[in-house]
């Protein structure tokens, strides 16, 4: 279902901003972001956010339940890549 017709996001893609663990964006701007966008009229805003508490919930209930998202935050890519990045530099210093 399409949350927001201004950048056309679905449900699932703002499931999709919040990591396994239940960490994320808490505000509509903040999930926006994950997603590369911006809110544009804000109708949508009180929607993101029940959404956004909603999979937060799942996640720590559900075994989480959205470790299989389709949607990567670009916080968390880009975490996840530096810290990528770190082990290969300790793997070349020890070798």
């Amino acid at each position: 279902m399409i949350v927001c017709s201004c950048n056309v996001l679905s449900c699932r893609q703002i499931k999709g901003t919040i990591a396994p663990d239940g960490s994320g964006p808490v505000t509509a701007g903040e999930a926006y972001d994950c997603l590369g966008c911006s809110p544009d009229c804000g109708r949508c805003a009180r929607a993101v956010r029940a959404i956004l508490a909603e999979a937060r919930a799942a996640c720590a209930s559900q075994c989480h339940s959205c470790a299989s998202r389709d949607v990567e935050c670009a916080v968390h890519v880009s975490v996840t890549q530096m810290m990528d990045g770190l082990a290969i530099e300790e793997d070349t210093i020890a070798a």
